[in-house]
């Protein structure tokens, strides 16, 4: 099931209206719209305010399949930690990402 269909079924279970939830969490109404319909998706921040007033554990809005749920889950663990890193942090962090990817690729071709 995709993000929006389960933000849209939890906005629903809390007999909230679109603009309901857009003004609860501080957006536009456009913007849930957008999110229901995938169009695009929240920042980490807005999710943990969607996850407080849906009822909702972070773990609702990934993916079902249990891989890409485990992913999904350390991806948006990082992407929360990193926004707090200084600029600089944020480059070792990357760099360090693709040092690992490359590792990764090599072993795959040995």
């Amino acid at each position: 099931m995709s993000f929006g269909t389960q933000l849209r079924q939890a906005r629903k279970r809390r007999r909230l209206t679109q603009k309901a939830l857009a003004d609860a969490i501080g957006v536009k109404h456009n913007s849930v719209s957008n999110w229901e319909s995938d169009r695009n998706r929240p920042d980490p921040e807005t999710i943990r305010a969607l996850c407080a007033l849906l009822e909702v554990d972070s773990n609702y809005f990934l993916e079902t399949d249990p891989m890409e749920s485990q992913l999904s889950g350390v991806e948006f663990a990082l992407f929360g930690e990193v926004r707090e890193l200084s600029e600089q942090d944020k480059r070792d962090v990357l760099e360090f990402i693709r040092f690992k990817k490359a590792l990764s690729e090599k072993r795959r071709q040995e």
